[in-house]
């Protein structure tokens, strides 16, 4: 549990405190200096500090937010005083931009911007967490390049804090609104809810319909699904050079194969003469032999031509049609037993700066606080993240849904989060 001697920031030197405007109804939010450097603090309201409610919940959207990395998502980066540091943003709202420039969302600019904010919540998904809060206010754009940058995990539902507290009643679900489970589906709903708020939204009204449907089985049933739906255009040459391909090497084959029937028949039967005599001896009897040569040119002929026209990669059987389609994606792949023992040795490597950090017992007498600890071992941790963004082939498998590699990088963060805070924790 969080106690108040936790909520201290007296080793953090903030600098030019400036209060940003925020519609947050439990938190004031300000823009600070960090040894010279800018960052994002959400602090209690003077009236719920002292709550352990609140304390809890902001223990609960640190604990989630600083294990996750993607470039569309906040970095959450300490706990501090009756609040959290996280990166800052420069930027506006979707709400802001909305009401500033509503010109700036034709056609091309939606679709850069449905491609992040889809990208990012199915990341979410893939690592257990539900945002359940979704909306304009929630989504940052960046002041360059105008990237999708997600914020707020305060109403996140993950399967290690179960509770959820908090939404916005005009793009929460019907199954949230009625205390219900939630799921995906429930993401889905706001993201419908967020299509309608654009100003080219009717061209996404079949979409819009289908993720807001009140009953959640005619949602969307994933993020991968919705993007199918945006997005199919933008494959449709593959399956137009694949059909293609399929179309051109019979007939090319049929055309060469007919080309060559003529030579045949003049060897097996000379004469027309002899082609109307239709003797049955001419059946049984051995045709002339082919030159060596020639069959020769007419077997390598024969191995010239491809056996299957698409090559999809390694496939597990045992897998199902949705994930055999999304390891077709250029960076996933199913590996090996031998790659996964490859993988956690690589895994072990990335993190033993963490680990070995972890098991010097010289740091509780080196650091003061709970916070001053955890605050390195989050900056080891950041950088062997920083490794693995840089591994073009670890990378990937990091960030893969599927088992067993998910299961296995979930289990040994799990482990490591649940050591570092137990040890953290003998600090005061």
């Amino acid at each position: 549990m969080m106690d108040s001697s936790q909520f201290s920031d007296d080793h953090l030197r903030l600098e030019g405190m400036e209060r940003i405007e925020s519609r947050g109804a439990t938190s004031d939010t300000f823009r600070v200096k960090l040894y010279g450097k800018l960052h994002f603090l959400k602090r209690l309201k003077k009236e719920f500090a002292a709550d352990i409610r609140y304390q809890e919940a902001f223990r609960k959207e640190f604990e989630t937010g600083y294990r996750l990395e993607h470039p569309h998502l906040v970095r959450y980066l300490s706990l501090t005083g009756d609040g959290l540091l996280m990166e800052y943003v420069d930027g506006e709202t979707l709400s802001q931009r909305l009401a500033n420039h509503p010109d700036y969302f034709d056609e091309k600019n939606t679709k850069r911007l449905l491609r992040q904010l889809l990208d990012v919540v199915g990341y979410l998904h893939a690592h257990q967490v539900l945002h359940l809060d979704l909306k304009p206010d929630n989504i940052m754009l960046t002041r360059i390049h105008d990237d999708v940058k997600l914020v707020d995990l305060g109403c996140c539902y993950t399967d290690t804090f179960a509770d959820t507290q908090g939404r916005t009643d005009r793009y929460a679900a019907p199954e949230q609104l009625d205390g219900r489970q939630s799921d995906e589906r429930t993401d889905i709903y706001a993201i419908g809810k967020i299509l309608e708020q654009l100003p080219c939204h009717q061209q996404y009204r079949k979409v819009i319909a289908r993720c807001t449907a009140l009953n959640s089985a005619n949602r969307y049933q994933s993020v991968r699904d919705l993007q199918d739906t945006l997005f199919a255009r933008s494959r449709r040459w593959i399956w137009l050079l694949a059909a293609i391909i399929l179309i051109v090497l019979p007939f090319g084959y049929f055309l060469y194969t007919s080309q060559e029937q003529p030579s045949k028949e003049k060897i097996e039967l000379p004469t027309e003469v002899e082609q109307e005599k239709k003797d049955t001896s001419l059946v049984i009897e051995a045709p002339r032999p082919v030159p060596k040569k020639e069959k020769k040119e007419e077997k390598s002929v024969k191995e010239t031509l491809p056996t299957t026209t698409v090559a999809l990669g390694p496939i597990r059987s045992e897998l199902s049609e949705e994930e055999k389609e999304f390891l077709n994606q250029p960076t996933m792949r199913v590996i090996s037993s031998d790659e996964f023992t490859r993988y956690k040795q690589q895994l072990d490597k990335y993190f033993s700066e963490a680990n070995a950090f972890l098991d010097d017992t010289t740091n509780l007498q080196r650091y003061s606080s709970h916070i001053s600890y955890m605050s390195h071992y989050m900056e080891i941790v950041r950088r062997a993240l920083d490794k693995i963004n840089a591994d073009e082939w670890f990378r990937p498998l990091y960030n893969s849904p599927l088992n067993p590699v998910s299961s296995y990088t979930r289990k040994y963060n799990s482990a490591m989060e649940h050591r570092a805070f137990e040890i953290g924790n003998k600090l005061p």
